[in-house]
């Protein structure tokens, strides 16, 4: 199903005009709130198109994106997603439904957020070249880090003909159905979906022999430690990460841990507009070390 036509299947029908006219912008996400104006963003710029949603249109948003059937994407739900046909991602704010201090799901949504999943084949050709040893994919939210992993996990193996094995827990990186990839990840990439990732990267450094594992958004201290039990074999890692610089990196405790490690080789930093520089970390694993 094309991506207009799925979102639009879960907008009310009268929606569907606005919706065309601004998808030849090529739009990145659509924000849905209860009483405010819909929102997309598209090529950098915030546009309200639409009038406000309803308490109860928020809530048929929601429903049609869980084909009316919320327990089967409880898992999700109680993370605050739910993951679409095609790999876009439905974020939830609402009321949470806590039991014995354990989130089970949210109801009563009361903002919405539509993250348009689109493969650039060929934004990572700049890249490519680069990718001799483990980079980290760092960029501020909405740059391109899931769109830039995509394109280079394909060429490692399209091109590379590299073993690539793919740590896509939430589906996001190749739209993965029981069919399947839907966004093309290569000929040679093996994808381990809908498993943590820490975990993901265990189970697939055992039983896929992988030369690269790439995963998208390292976010916890188990992915550091799967990350760096998968270096220690020798394979090389392509992660993304959260950040507007390198120090902006190096000052959370997480990621310190990580660069000082020295599980990656070079960072590539991606601005606001997609572009991207490539930064050598080698010579800088003992300074970071060595800092306080």
């Amino acid at each position: 199903m094309q991506p207009m036509n799925l979102i639009a299947g879960l907008l009310p029908a009268g929606y569907l005009p606005a919706l065309e006219r601004i998808w030849k912008k090529h739009p990145e996400e659509v924000r849905l709130g209860t009483g405010r104006p819909v929102r997309v963003l598209a090529a950098g710029r915030e546009e309200a198109i639409f009038p406000p949603l309803t308490q109860f249109q928020l809530e048929d948003v929601l429903q049609r994106a869980c084909r009316f059937s919320a327990y089967a994407h409880q898992d999700t739900l109680r993370q605050g997603y739910v993951t679409l046909e095609g790999g876009h991602r439905l974020g939830v704010c609402g009321f949470g439904v806590v039991q014995q201090g354990v989130v089970h799901t949210i109801r009563s949504p009361t903002s919405l957020v539509l993250r348009i999943a689109r493969a650039v084949p060929g934004c990572a050709e700049g890249l490519f070249p680069a990718l001799t040893d483990s980079a980290l994919i760092l960029g501020p939210p909405g740059a391109g880090k899931t769109t830039l992993l995509r394109d280079a996990v394909r060429l490692l193996s399209d091109q590379g003909r590299l073993r690539v094995g793919l740590a896509d827990e939430r589906g996001e990186v190749s739209a993965s159905t029981g069919q399947g990839a839907a966004l093309e990840v290569g000929q040679r990439t093996d994808v381990m979906v809908n498993v943590p990732k820490a975990e993901a990267v265990m189970m697939l450094l055992r039983t896929m022999s992988p030369q690269w594992i790439a995963l998208d958004e390292i976010t916890a201290p188990e992915d550091i430690e799967a990350l760096d039990r998968a270096a220690y074999c020798g394979v090389k890692l392509l992660a993304t990460a959260h950040g507007d610089s390198l120090s902006d990196l190096t000052r959370r405790p997480l990621y310190h841990k990580l660069l000082a490690r020295g599980v990656f080789s070079q960072v590539v930093l991606l601005s606001p507009d997609k572009s991207y520089q490539i930064h050598s970390l080698l010579g800088e694993h003992k300074r970071m070390e060595e800092m306080p």
